[in-house]
């Protein structure tokens, strides 16, 4: 079995315009315990980076950062 790095960071990009708020807490709910890395997709989040870089897995201590297009 592969071991992924905790995530430190996970930076998700709306990919939709004008997402509402409650989005972002159920991609969090979504995400965590799951190895996300950039390009995947979450709810109308694509995940823009991590950090560390690469396949990480989300945990209760992942800090999340919300941006727009």
């Amino acid at each position: 079995m592969l071991e992924y790095p905790d995530a430190a960071v996970v930076v998700l990009r709306e990919t939709q315009h004008l997402v509402p708020q409650f989005h972002q807490y159920v991609a969090r709910l979504r995400a965590r315990g799951r190895v996300v890395k950039r390009g995947d997709q979450l709810i109308v989040y694509r995940v823009d980076s991590t950090v560390p870089e690469g396949p990480v897995r989300v945990t209760d201590t992942t800090h999340f950062v919300f941006t727009s297009n």
